[in-house]
C-alpha cells in the first residue's frame, strides 16, 4: 500500500450545524480517500478526540480558535513533525495568530467578504507565510490585487441531497397556506448590525405585502437577540408592522440544537417563490447555493460572491458601507429588492420553470464530486509544492 501524504483540516466539527460545519461534512470523506486526514475541531467538540466517519476529530478548547493548541494538534497526526503535512484551515483568518500559522505550512480556505480585503486578512498572510486559497472568484480577485498568490476552491453543495420537490407537495407538509407566495430567508442572525441585511430584507418585504396580501416570508434563523448577539427579530418586524401572521419562523430549538437534516432543508427551499439574501458581504453563500441546487431562484445583493453564487435570480443594487474591518461592504437597495420580489411574483409559469431548470443546472457546477476533482485536490497539491512537500515525498521514494 502507497503511503499516504497527511492533511489536517482545521474548522468547525463536521457534523455542526453551521457554514464551516458543513462544508467539513461535505468535502472530508473525499479527501479522505485521497489523504491521512484528520480534523481539528474549533467548534462542535470539546473534551475528547472521536471518530466520525472513520476520520480522527480532535477537540478544542472552551471557544479557543486554535492559536493555542492547533501547531500541538499538527504535531500528534504529523507524528511529532509540525511541518509533517499540510494544515488546511477553513475559517476566517484574522482571528488566527500569524506567529502560529508560521510553524506550520498552512493554506488556508478563507472568506474575503470586503473590498478591498481587509488588512487584518491580508496582513495575516504576509505575515505566516500561509497558503491562501479564495473560496470565490470574488475573493481570488481581491486577494490578488493586494499581491498575494491565492489558489480557488469553491464551496460545494450536495446535488443529491439538494434538489427540487414537487411544489405543492412540500407545501402542504411544511405548512405554507394555499395560494401563498413565499419569500424565504436562510440565514445566521449574529451582530449588529446584522450582516445578512436583515433590516432592509424585511423593508422590502412590508412595502412589497402592501400589494400583495398574499406573501408571506419565512425565516429560518434565530430570533432571539441574546443569541449570538444578534438582531432583535420581533421587535424588528413588529416596528415595521409586518403582520405577525404573514410571517413563518422555524423551529427554533430544532434549528439550533437538533438541526434540520438536508433532505428537510431542501423540502423547505422548494417551498419557496424566491431566496432573499440581501446580504451587505459573503465569503460564499451556501444557502444561495443550496437554494439553486434545489430550483429556487434568489435575490441577492450585487456585491462580492453573491453574483457569482447566484445563477438565477436578481442581483440588487447596493452602496458601499464601511465596517469596523477597516473596508468596505455594501448596502442593498430596498426599493431594488422590491422591484426584483414583484419581477418573481409577476412571471409566468413557462418563464418560472425555466428559471427553476436554470438555478439547478447552475448549482450541478458546484456538486461536491466536481469541485473535489477540479479544484480541491489540485490547489492541495499546489499547496504542497509551494511547501516543498512534494519534493520530499519524492526524495523519500
Amino acid at each position: 500500500m502507497s503511503h499516504r501524504r497527511k492533511l489536517l483540516l482545521h474548522s468547525n466539527a463536521p457534523y455542526a450545524p453551521t457554514g464551516y460545519g458543513n462544508q467539513t461534512g461535505l468535502f472530508a470523506p473525499p479527501l479522505a480517500e485521497h489523504y491521512d486526514l484528520a480534523i481539528s475541531a474549533f467548534y462542535g467538540l470539546e473534551g475528547a478526540r472521536i471518530v466520525w466517519n472513520g476520520i480522527p476529530v480532535y477537540p478544542g478548547l472552551g471557544g479557543e480558535f486554535g492559536n493555542e493548541y492547533l501547531v500541538e494538534h499538527a504535531n500528534r497526526h504529523f507524528e511529532g513533525e509540525p511541518r509533517g503535512g499540510l494544515v488546511l484551515t477553513l475559517m476566517d483568518v484574522w482571528v488566527l495568530q500569524a506567529q502560529m500559522a508560521a510553524k506550520l505550512n498552512a493554506a488556508c480556505w478563507v472568506p474575503v467578504d470586503h473590498e478591498p480585503a481587509p488588512p487584518a486578512v491580508t496582513g495575516f498572510f504576509k505575515q505566516s507565510g500561509a497558503v491562501p486559497i479564495a473560496m470565490s472568484r470574488f475573493g481570488e480577485r481581491m486577494l490578488t490585487e493586494e499581491g498575494l498568490d491565492p489558489l480557488y476552491v469553491p464551496h460545494g453543495v450536495d446535488t443529491d441531497a439538494f434538489k427540487p420537490y414537487s411544489k405543492d407537495e412540500v407545501r402542504e407538509q411544511v405548512g405554507v397556506p394555499e395560494g401563498a407566495f413565499l419569500v424565504g430567508m436562510v440565514a445566521a442572525n449574529k451582530g449588529r448590525p446584522s450582516r445578512k441585511g436583515f433590516q432592509q430584507a424585511f423593508q422590502a418585504f412590508r412595502l412589497f405585502r402592501e400589494k400583495h396580501e398574499n406573501a408571506f416570508l419565512y425565516l429560518h434563523t434565530s430570533v432571539n437577540p441574546n443569541y449570538a448577539q444578534g438582531e432583535d427579530i420581533p421587535a424588528l418586524l413588529r416596528s415595521l408592522g409586518i403582520p405577525p401572521d404573514s410571517v413563518m419562523i422555524a423551529d427554533q430549538y430544532r434549528m439550533m440544537l437538533d438541526p434540520y437534516p438536508p433532505a428537510t432543508m431542501a423540502k423547505i427551499y422548494s417551498a419557496m417563490d424566491v431566496l432573499l439574501n440581501p446580504a451587505m458581504g459573503e465569503g460564499f453563500g451556501i444557502p444561495v447555493l443550496e437554494a439553486q441546487a434545489c430550483g429556487t431562484p434568489a435575490i441577492v445583493t450585487n456585491f462580492s460572491a453573491m453574483p457569482e453564487v447566484c445563477g438565477a435570480g436578481w442581483h440588487v443594487a447596493c452602496r458601499p458601507y464601511w465596517t469596523g474591518q477597516g473596508s468596505w461592504q455594501a448596502h442593498p437597495d430596498v426599493e431594488d429588492i422590491v422591484e426584483a420580489l414583484n419581477a418573481c411574483y409577476s412571471m409566468a409559469k413557462a418563464p418560472r420553470e425555466a428559471l427553476s431548470r436554470q438555478a439547478r443546472e447552475h448549482a450541478l457546477g458546484y456538486a461536491v464530486p466536481k469541485v473535489t476533482q477540479e479544484y480541491f485536490l489540485p490547489a492541495l497539491r499546489e499547496a504542497e509544492e509551494r511547501f516543498g512537500l512534494t519534493e520530499r515525498e519524492r526524495a523519500a521514494a
